[in-house]
């Protein structure tokens, strides 16, 4: 790692927000507490508001100076020029678009150094110029999947050398249930997703998991889809549902918490989110370390998550093909000593020996 006096994470939101990014901007707080050996390490998130010290003591950064901005981009870069006055800083930036104040501070203090993590959709197409200038200046692009490494090379070559793969992690504080548990408490039948239901997201496949379900229990007549989420897009996916030939199959639970979800994980047959938007997708990694095999679709990131001892991997939006798929997974016998090796190549401690090596070679 870089010899910097102090580093520092800057991420779009850290705890406010329950979405993926937050949880990877999570993980890379606490590789970065875990590995400063002595540097001091500050934490600066746009999004959130006040952070609390139980928070950060949850990804061992209890002591960590952090500052919320509340949504304010002012206030962010007032305090990233205040954080990097002065002294050697390396930054971590958990989202590329937070890349322009970046460079406004590099401008200012040329000395700053800085990573950016890119995730998916946000770097698949055109960027803006701003967001180009900072990815050419950074001294690492981490990208969760090779799918959107490629994506982001092909359009912009020049930042072939710099970027490279580094695989989301499972959460080091997600508990799966321990295998007796989850044979005894599976349900038959029992297919679950688990997704924000927002109005950008309605690529997540989950409507066509909903119509493929008339098919699905044409054949098993205990077939039952449970919809894990909320948000705007809740609506008109709840009319699919009703409109179908199935409705009684097809159960939303809304936003649960933690606890609730490993029950859902523990109790269910099969996972399902044939998405083609995922740029990883973690939901797949907590399935898995449950035990249970994952239908995904074939597109971004998410092939490269699951194996073919893990799940199965088919075209977006072909809903017969899906549920043809659904079927022959839940007769399938599979092995969950084998799907939960494949999660724990993704766990956390894992991703921090990565993270450290990649970080070495970009000293």
């Amino acid at each position: 790692m870089k010899e910097s006096d102090k580093w520092i994470l800057f991420a779009p939101e850290l705890f406010r927000a329950p979405g993926g990014i937050a949880r990877v901007s999570r993980h890379y707080l606490q590789a970065l507490a875990e590995s400063r050996e002595g540097r001091a390490l500050s934490v600066l998130v746009l999004n959130d508001d006040q952070i609390a010290e139980k928070d950060l003591a949850a990804c061992h950064a209890a002591d960590v100076q952090a500052t919320g901005c509340n949504r304010s981009k002012l206030k962010c870069a007032r305090t990233l020029l205040r954080e990097t006055k002065g002294q050697s800083v390396h930054i971590t930036c958990t989202h590329v678009r937070l890349a322009p104040l970046l460079r406004f501070v590099q401008m200012l203090r040329p000395e700053v150094t800085f990573d950016i993590v890119v995730h998916g959709i946000e770097v698949w197409g055109p960027l803006p110029r701003w967001q180009q200038s900072a990815l050419r200046e950074a001294r690492l692009i981490l990208s969760v999947s090779d799918y959107t490494r490629r994506e982001l090379v092909t359009r912009y070559p020049e930042l072939d050398v710099r970027t490279q793969v580094l695989p989301n992690a499972l959460d080091p504080g997600f508990s799966p249930p321990d295998s007796q548990s989850a044979d005894e408490h599976t349900v038959e039948g029992r297919i679950l997703t688990v997704s924000r239901l927002a109005a950008h997201d309605w690529e997540k496949g989950i409507d066509h998991l909903i119509e493929a379900m008339v098919a699905v229990r044409a054949k098993l007549a205990n077939a039952h889809l449970h919809v894990v989420g909320d948000g705007i897009d809740r609506n008109r996916l709840e009319g699919i549902a009703r409109q179908s030939e199935a409705p009684e199959a097809i159960t939303f639970l809304g936003r649960v918490d933690d606890d609730t979800l490993r029950r859902e994980l523990e109790s269910c047959q099969l996972f399902a989110l044939p998405s083609r938007k995922e740029g990883f997708g973690l939901v797949y990694l907590e399935a898995m370390a449950a035990g249970k095999p994952c239908i995904v679709a074939n597109a971004g990131g998410a092939p490269e998550v699951i194996d073919s001892n893990s799940g199965v991997v088919i075209p977006y939006g072909e809903t017969n093909l899906l549920a043809q798929t659904l079927i022959e997974a839940m007769r399938n016998t599979w092995d969950t000593g084998k799907i939960k090796q494949r999660a724990q190549q993704f766990s956390f401690p894992a991703f921090v020996e990565r993270w450290r090596g990649l970080s070495s070679l970009a000293e």
